[in-house]
This record gives structure tokens, C-alpha cells and sequence, in this order.
């Protein structure tokens, strides 16, 4: 069964590493950020309502409820994705995972200077060590890269907060698939307001576009989540969390292959010590 779980893990993190291949392959096709971030949520609404009607979860939710899940949405799913899906245009794929995978670390830092949560020494190591490894991505001649990295790295603070939103607001007893449903439906719906003041939607794409972003939204918010839970629930989070680490990783050798994106010497060690400060932080 462990090694099971181990591989349930294993495959949302692969998952997670290679569905930012084909967002950024859609950006040659004219796709955009918010295009992109919008029809993630909205192909995947669907299949959430008939799993929960095949389950026979009740869409009620309460108004109280509602608007955390708006609070958690705004942060965790809209600035978070979009933030995301942008840095692709700047930076690798591969860099702009590692870095958005600081998120732990923003996570212990706002439980310490919000919520009075005590900071192990070890803590403030992993801290230090993680800031250097970002220090190797950082290249002051060229400031294009360097917005990118911004962005990688403010998308992690924003999915850290939605994170804490989580656990602090108490929605975490929520089941996922209406945790998931109600996240995606409030997403559609700010992107839509957004879109009528930026009008940055892009619905003049070929089909092969709007079909890897079916694919997008199926692996990323379906497949993967409901992969990630399982293994949890067999290995539990902790061990989870250090298997989840192939993330990164993966998104590094996927954009390698996939896009041709090379990475030097520094943002291998950029991405190493990024890891290190990651592993101390979540060993218990």
C-alpha cells in the first residue's frame, strides 16, 4: 500500500511538471494568460458537477461559506494561476516552478508574523538557503527574466495564502470536489469581469489549442488533485510533501525536452539549494 501511495504522489507531481509544457505551447498558437487561466477552471466544471451528482454531494453552500471560498479562489486560483501562467512568457517553465515551489516557505512565514506560529532554527536556515538559491536565477542583464522571476515567486506567496485560507477560514472539511467546483465557478467569474474592462481574452485559437487546454484543466484539476489526495491519505502529507518535491524537477526536464529550454550551471544550483531549503523545511 505505502508503495502505492508513493506513486499516487509520484503522478500528481509529474502531472503538475508537465502541464506547464503545454500552457506555454498554447502561447505560440495566440493564446493568452487570462484566456488560458479562464478556460482551466471552465473546462473542468463540468466534470466536477457530474462527479458530484454521481457521488450525490449536495451543491448547497452557505453564504458564509461562499465568500471564503471567494477569498481562497481570488488568491490561490486567480492570482496564483495567472501570475503563474505570465511567468512562462518570460522564464523557463522549469525556473518558474522551482521558484513558485517556495510556497512552504512563505506558508511558515505567515503563520509566524500573522498567526504568532513559533519558527524553528531550522526553519530560518531553510529560509536563508532557499532566498540564495533564488539569488543564482536572478540575472540583472536581462530584466524581461527578471519580471518573470517577480512573478514565479509573488505566485507562490499568493498559493501560500490560499493555503492558510484553507485551514484558517475551515473549509477544509469541505469536500473536494465542492471545494473545487465553487473555486473554479468563482474564477470564471472574475476572469469574466476582468475581461470586460481588459478585453484580453483570446477565443480566436485553433482547435488544438482549446484542446490542450481540455487537457490542462482534466490533469491539472482533476487528475492530479484527486492523486495527490489518495496519496496522502495512504502515505500521509509529510512523506507526500518530500515525493511532491519530483515537481519541480520534472517541469525542469519536461521543458528540457519539450520546449528546448536550456538552464546553466547557476540555476542547476539556484535549483538545488532551493530544494535543500525546501526538504529541511518540511522534515518533521
Amino acid at each position: 500500500m505505502r508503495t502505492k501511495g508513493i506513486i499516487y504522489v509520484l503522478i500528481s507531481a509529474l502531472i503538475y511538471g508537465f502541464t506547464p509544457v503545454l500552457c506555454s505551447m498554447t502561447y505560440d498558437m495566440g493564446n493568452t494568460p487570462l484566456t488560458l487561466t479562464f478556460f482551466r477552471s471552465f473546462f473542468v466544471l463540468p466534470v466536477l458537477a457530474v462527479l458530484m451528482k454521481k457521488d450525490h454531494i449536495s451543491m448547497k453552500i452557505s453564504k458564509v461559506e461562499l465568500g471564503k471560498v471567494f477569498v481562497i479562489a481570488l488568491f490561490g486560483a486567480v492570482f496564483t494561476t495567472l501570475l503563474l501562467y505570465s511567468s512562462y512568457q518570460y522564464i523557463a517553465v522549469g525556473t518558474s516552478t522551482t521558484l513558485h515551489f517556495l510556497y512552504p516557505l512563505f506558508v511558515t512565514l505567515i503563520c509566524h508574523f500573522i498567526y504568532r506560529d513559533s519558527m524553528r532554527k531550522t526553519q530560518i536556515i531553510a529560509l536563508v538557503i532557499s532566498l540564495i538559491g533564488v539569488g543564482f536565477f536572478i540575472n540583472l542583464n536581462d530584466l524581461s527574466a527578471i519580471q518573470g522571476i517577480i512573478m514565479a515567486l509573488i505566485s507562490g506567496f499568493t498559493f501560500s495564502i490560499y493555503l492558510v485560507g484553507i485551514e484558517k477560514f475551515g473549509v477544509s472539511n469541505m469536500h473536494s470536489y465542492k471545494l473545487s467546483f465553487y473555486i473554479a465557478m468563482w474564477v470564471c467569474i472574475c476572469l469574466i469581469i476582468v475581461n470586460i474592462f481588459t478585453g484580453q481574452f483570446n477565443f480566436n485559437q485553433p482547435l488544438l489549442s482549446y484542446g490542450l487546454m481540455v487537457i490542462v484543466a482534466i490533469l491539472a484539476q482533476f487528475v492530479a488533485v484527486v492523486m495527490l489526495k489518495e496519496g496522502i491519505a495512504i502515505i500521509g502529507s509529510s512523506l507526500a510533501s518530500m515525493f511532491s518535491m519530483a515537481e519541480p524537477v520534472s517541469s525542469v526536464i519536461f521543458g528540457a525536452i519539450f520546449l528546448s529550454e536550456s538552464i546553466t550551471i547557476m540555476q542547476i544550483i539556484g535549483c538545488v539549494m532551493i530544494m535543500i531549503g525546501v526538504s529541511m523545511l518540511l522534515k518533521k
